[in-house]
C-alpha cells in the first residue's frame, strides 16, 4: 500500500493498493479538486518520489507556472529526472519547449496510435531512471491532467476507442512490462459521459469533488465512490488553509 499524503483519505482507506488506477472528478471548477493533486504532487516530489505527469489541457508555460505557484519545484525535478512531463498539449498544438525531462510525441497522434506514441515516451524516460539507479526506495506514480479532453482532441466514440486501445497497450509494451509500474491518477472535469462511465468501470478508486455556495461561503466536498473494500459513499468536507488542505470526515 501507499498513501496519497493527505491523511484523513489516507486513514480512512488505509492506504492505496501500489499500481491501481485513481479517477479524480472535479465536478465543478469552484471545486478545485485538482488543487488536491497538485498538493499530493508537492508532497511526493518533496519526498524524492518519481512522477510522470501528462499534461493534457494546458500550454506548458501555464501548466509550469501553475505548478511553481503551488511550491512544486518543477525545473529541478525536471532536472534531476524525478518529474517527467508528456506534453500532449504541445505536441497536438504546439509550442514545444525543449529541455530535460520533457517529452513529446512525434508523427500521427490518431486516436489509434497515440496510447503507442505514449508508450515510447515512457520507456524512454523509464530507461533514464534505470540508468540512474532511481527505482530503488522511491515510489513511482502517473497523473493525466485532464483525461476529459480527449473527447475534445478525437470525440466521445473515438476517445472511448482510445482508452481501449490504451488498456492493451499498458498490457503488452515492453514500457510496462520490463520496467517498474505506477500507481496512476486520473483527472476529469466537468460532466459525466460515456467516456467517464467507461473509466469508471476501469479504475480501482474513483473519487468526486464538488462545491456549494452557502452562506458561510464556499463548501467544498469529496466523496470516494469507489475504492476496494468500501460498499457505501465516503464524504469529506475540505478547505484550504495555510497550512495545505485539511479534510474532515462528515458521513
Amino acid at each position: 500500500m501507499v498513501e496519497l499524503g493527505i491523511k484523513a483519505l489516507d486513514r480512512t482507506l488505509g492506504g492505496i493498493k501500489e499500481h491501481s488506477y485513481i479517477l479524480l472528478h472535479e465536478e465543478d471548477p469552484r471545486s478545485l479538486g485538482r488543487e488536491l493533486v497538485f498538493e499530493f504532487m508537492r508532497r511526493k516530489l518533496d519526498e524524492d518520489n518519481l512522477i510522470g505527469f501528462f499534461n493534457i489541457s494546458h500550454p506548458l508555460s501555464i501548466l509550469i507556472d501553475m505548478l511553481e505557484r503551488r511550491g512544486i519545484r518543477v525545473r529541478a525535478y525536471l532536472d534531476s529526472l524525478n518529474l517527467a512531463i508528456v506534453d500532449t498539449f504541445g505536441s497536438f498544438y504546439g509550442p514545444r519547449l525543449e529541455r530535460r525531462g520533457i517529452w513529446y510525441l512525434s508523427g500521427s497522434l490518431s486516436y489509434e496510435l497515440l496510447s503507442r506514441k505514449y508508450a515510447e515516451a515512457v520507456r524512454a524516460h523509464k530507461e533514464l531512471w534505470k540508468n540512474e539507479n532511481m527505482f530503488e526506495g522511491r515510489e513511482l506514480w502517473g497523473v493525466a491532467m485532464d483525461v476529459s479532453e480527449y473527447s475534445s482532441i478525437f470525440g466521445e466514440t473515438n476517445a472511448l476507442s482510445y482508452f481501449e486501445v490504451s488498456a492493451e497497450i499498458r498490457r503488452r509494451h515492453r514500457a510496462y512490462r520490463e520496467y517498474p509500474t505506477g500507481t496512476n491518477i486520473w483527472v476529469f472535469s466537468g460532466k459525466q459521459d460515456r467516456v467517464f462511465s467507461s473509466l469508471y468501470r476501469r479504475v480501482d478508486y474513483v473519487m468526486r469533488t464538488r462545491s456549494e455556495l452557502t452562506e458561510d461561503g464556499v463548501k467544498r466536498y469529496l466523496h470516494v465512490l469507489k475504492a476496494p473494500g468500501v460498499s457505501e459513499i465516503i464524504t469529506f468536507e475540505y478547505a484550504f488553509t495555510g497550512k495545505g488542505i485539511e479534510l474532515e470526515r462528515i458521513d
